[in-house]
């Protein structure tokens, strides 16, 4: 790859992560706006000022560090902005005084966002596409025209086109063709017969993909292979094994079909020494689609499945692999090596970057929204809390005046907007905001030098 395609990538990955992070911080600002809250200020980006416009009650702004974004709105846990200090604002219009449910919804405005973006671009894609690309945990596999599966596909009976519809269900290794093929035709007869306990021919290695007549997925028969073929070439020196393929042909419908409706054994095809490793040229399949209604429904899977990976990601911090985890300069580089691979790639991955904000700012840690949506409905459990009590004892002394005026009174103290200590909130954000901030430069660190 050219340098000056990774420098592409690398702008390209920061301009979708600075998009993507924009939309989430404005779906933020339009909940704020219709909330009543007094919205200082929606900036693009972080740091420094590069131009700001706007000569009413909200400023916009774009700041140099194009990593995010935020809305700054009046509270009594932040400072007004410098040169605005006069400004009288109106209590119930300060975020601590909005009503709780229409702050909630402010808070997960913005995943909420993330969200529907990531639905919309696989939807679309698998919908107009017809399939999903690459998908490891679909049956079948694209075969390579160098691979031997390829070419012991090709010398099959009735076979006119090697594609992923082929599957491989079992395999046998060995040095001697004419032995690993007989292995392979005394298990398929015995399994025709009906026979369900089908004993392996000693001398020969062999591995079944397919348990109980179960299509295998690719994710299944990669790893065997992997796994297998390592083990079979350290184990003979001198490199020049042979494989035979059980298959048989399945359809969209993913059943048993076509060409090959019965099992066939292919003939044996030796691997090539000169790789230094066995290899039988597989690559992942497309999911299949066999209708736009099904392209669009998995679309809305896709999303909730790669939201769920971040999770994955996130569990990563607790068993020290930070080798997996990425953050916006490792983002960038991936975006370099998906531009050659063309549109469709490229919009898969920014749906996927989607999905992964959508959940991640839903962790319950500050300073991300999660936290913020956890505070609040502490606070409001709290509040209804105080609030059923209070009416408990206004029913539980109805006989007596005295004491019914007293629950009364004290019922009436109660504050709807009651909420944690400022001090408190303060300290609890500021530890997040300093261990995120940390976490965010290790990240990158890791991401440019390692």
């Amino acid at each position: 790859m050219s340098v000056g395609m990774i420098i592409l990538g690398f702008v390209i990955g920061i301009i979708i992560l600075l998009i993507l992070v924009t939309i989430h911080e404005f779906a933020h600002f339009i909940i704020a706006k219709l909330a009543g809250a007094y919205v200082y200020e929606f900036a693009i980006g972080f740091g420094p000022k590069l131009f700001s416009w706007g000569k009413k009650e909200t400023k916009y702004s774009l700041r140099l560090i194009p990593f995010g974004g935020y809305v700054y709105i009046a509270s009594e846990l932040a400072d007004p902005p410098k040169g605005r200090e006069d400004e009288v604002i109106p209590e119930h219009r300060k975020m601590e005084n909005i009503k709780r449910w229409k702050k909630m919804l402010f808070i997960v405005a913005g995943a909420i966002m993330n969200f529907f973006i990531a639905v919309f671009i696989f939807t679309i894609l698998f919908a107009s596409l017809g399939h999903k690309p690459n998908d490891m945990t679909y049956w079948g596999a694209t075969y390579s025209p160098q691979g031997v599966a390829y070419q012991a596909f090709q010398g099959t009976p009735n076979i006119t086109e090697v594609n992923q519809e082929i599957v491989i269900l079992d395999y046998w290794l060995g040095t001697d063709k004419t032995q690993i093929e007989q292995a392979a035709l005394d298990y398929n007869n015995c399994l025709a017969q009906g026979n369900d306990n089908c004993v392996d021919s000693p001398g020969v290695t062999v591995s079944h993909l397919s348990k109980n007549n179960q299509i295998p997925d690719y994710t299944t028969t990669v790893y065997n292979f992997i796994d297998v073929l390592k083990k079979q070439y350290d184990k003979n020196p001198e490199h020049n094994d042979a494989i035979v393929f059980r298959i048989r042909t399945v359809n969209a419908h993913q059943q048993f079909s076509g060409p090959l409706l019965e099992p066939t054994i292919t003939s044996a095809v030796a691997f090539d020494q000169t790789k230094g490793v066995y290899t039988v040229g597989i690559a992942a399949p497309n999911r299949i689609f066999t209708s736009t209604w099904q392209g669009y429904s998995y679309g809305w899977k896709e999303t909730f499945t790669q939201s769920v990976s971040i999770l994955k990601s996130f569990g990563l911090l607790f068993t020290g692999q930070w080798g997996q985890l990425s953050g916006p300069v490792g983002i960038a580089k991936t975006m370099s090596s998906i531009l050659d691979n063309g549109a469709v790639p490229f919009f898969l991955y920014v749906a996927m970057l989607s999905a992964n904000l959508f959940v991640l700012n839903l962790i319950p840690i500050p300073p991300l929204d999660g936290y913020k949506f956890l505070e609040t409905a502490v606070e409001g459990t709290i509040i209804s809390g105080k609030k059923i009590n209070g009416r408990y004892k206004m029913w539980y002394y109805r006989k007596d005046e005295v004491k019914l005026a007293q629950a009364k009174i004290k019922y009436e103290e109660i504050n709807p907007n009651w909420h944690l200590p400022n001090k408190t909130k303060l300290i609890i954000n500021i530890t997040g905001a300093v261990l995120f901030i940390l976490l965010f430069i290790g990240i990158t660190i890791k991401d440019i030098f390692f």
